[in-house]
């Protein structure tokens, strides 16, 4: 096997797209015919191609590159048809591609690469109610998608849906617990909707898995101060922000201090090879 084709298969192995560099590779291999030197494989690196093709804009290479896969495969073949949908959609004929897609369906609703395809299509042309219906009823069949659950997410947050947002983010994190982003998305949610208490502990959840993470310790020390506040005000019989905001399973005022204290150490710390200039903007935010 030749090194190009070690090359592409690393790059397909590894996940990534990196369309020029896969074309590059394949032009060679191409005109001189020696893509069938990948065995087995060869028709992976042909869709690897056509989708470098369609990702650079070169419709008549990807054209060329999937006839060859409809010869060999057959009109019938639902990833051929998928591979037909992304041609429509990147020559502007985003109508074509949603009859396919939603063909495929019809005869399969489980076709889980039609599903994605439709949802990303929808998304594309603004069609956001569309697309979170599609994807709630993709997920009533794939409920361990965690990449699907994280799309509805960011769909819902789109549509200021935070409530519906934190619940889709919860179930991402049930199935990735590990992951920092993910609880740092829901610390973030849950402030925006005034759950400082869960906002506090998905922020400190963030920094004991990310130790140095900027917005992680940001959110320690502008939640706790907050909670802080507010606490004190409700305390002397003052209201202070709005009656929504629930504090009621925060920790005490001492831990409260000592996490705001303990945050405000960590960012100096972060920030300590910063210019002047940026480590004078944070400590006027730290109000020191």
């Amino acid at each position: 096997m030749s090194s190009s084709l070690k090359l592409l298969g690393e790059i397909r192995q590894s996940s990534e797209r990196r369309p020029f560099e896969v074309l590059k590779l394949a032009e060679p291999l191409l005109n001189k015919g020696s893509i069938t030197q990948a065995g087995d494989e060869v028709w992976l690196v042909y869709e690897q191609v056509f989708l470098a093709a369609v990702d650079e804009g070169q419709i008549d290479v990807a054209k060329a590159v999937l006839e060859i896969l409809h010869n060999r495969f057959g009109e019938e073949s639902q990833r051929v048809k998928r591979l037909y949908g992304l041609v429509s959609e990147a020559t502007g004929h985003p109508e074509d591609a949603k009859k396919l897609y939603d063909d495929m369906l019809e005869k399969d609703a489980t076709n889980v690469l039609a599903n994605k395809r439709l949802i990303t299509l929808l998304k594309s042309q603004g069609q956001y109610v569309q697309a979170i219906q599609e994807l709630v009823s993709y997920l009533d069949t794939h409920g361990n998608d965690f990449e699907a659950w994280l799309e509805l997410t960011h769909l819902y947050l789109d549509q200021h849906l935070y409530s519906q947002a934190a619940f889709c983010i919860e179930e991402v994190i049930l199935q990735q617990p590990a992951n920092h982003y993910f609880h740092l998305c829901y610390a973030e949610i849950s402030y925006t909707m005034g759950n400082l208490d869960v906002a506090l502990k998905e922020y400190l959840r963030v920094v004991e898995l990310s130790t140095d993470n900027l917005r992680g310790f940001y959110g320690v020390k502008l939640t706790a101060d907050r909670i802080l506040d507010i606490t004190s005000s409700r305390g002397s019989g003052k209201s202070k922000g709005p009656s929504h905001l629930k504090v009621e399973n925060a920790p005490q005022k001492a831990m409260l201090e000592r996490l705001s204290q303990l945050a405000t150490e960590r960012l100096l710390a972060i920030y300590s090879g910063s210019s002047d200039a940026m480590k004078k903007t944070l400590e006027e935010w730290l109000k020191l």
